[in-house]
């Protein structure tokens, strides 16, 4: 019985973990859609912001036309490499020059805002909440560990139950054609 108990148990865990899967799947293959003003998802890597926003959260940040002190926004930085590397800060100060708006911005967990001013042009989107813990699944499931993970592992395991099936309904065809043929053979005559 402590058995059965166990493994109902153990299938209701991996059930909530696959829709768990399945939905941050969903939400990250939304948030790549070419859409303008599209919700994009971050893992957050330091802890700048902390206690705002944790280190290894997910960050959900979408772009909006207008910026307030006090908004937490991420931005692109101005001698990045690429545009992936980003900065997530608060706007501690607003100020306009030759007609452009510029951002000075702050982690919370800094003592000192940021060196540079940060132009419109850079800002990617104003942040609104993060999910906890979940931005390390993200950057794991982003390598080739986690992408055997994801992939690879369940793909072998649909491959091998589905194997398994054809070969058990292949069993079974030719038993029925065996025993078809068992039935049909003339029965000897006994003296």
């Amino acid at each position: 019985m402590e058995k059965n108990k166990l493994a109902k148990f153990l299938s209701i865990i991996g059930n909530a973990l696959l829709v768990l899967l399945i939905l941050v799947g969903i939400l990250i293959a939304f948030s790549l859609l070419p859409i303008k003003n599209n919700y994009k998802i971050l893992a957050v890597t330091s802890g700048s912001m902390e206690p705002a926003i944790g280190v290894g959260s997910l960050a959900i940040i979408k772009p909006v036309g207008d910026y307030k002190v006090n908004d937490i926004i991420t931005f692109k930085k101005p001698n990045a490499s690429s545009d992936k590397e980003t900065t997530t800060h608060r706007i501690v100060e607003i100020s306009e020059s030759a007609g452009s708006t510029f951002y000075k911005t702050k982690g919370d967990a800094n003592e000192n805002a940021d060196a540079g001013l940060v132009n419109a042009d850079q800002i990617v989107g104003k942040y609104y909440f993060s999910i906890a813990l979940l931005g390390y699944l993200i950057k794991y499931l982003k390598s080739l560990p986690g992408l055997i993970l994801i992939i690879i592992i369940p793909a072998t395991i649909i491959i091998y139950e589905e194997a398994k099936k054809i070969g058990q309904e292949a069993r079974k065809i030719k038993k029925r054609k065996v025993n078809k043929i068992l039935n049909k053979s003339p029965k000897k005559e006994s003296k």
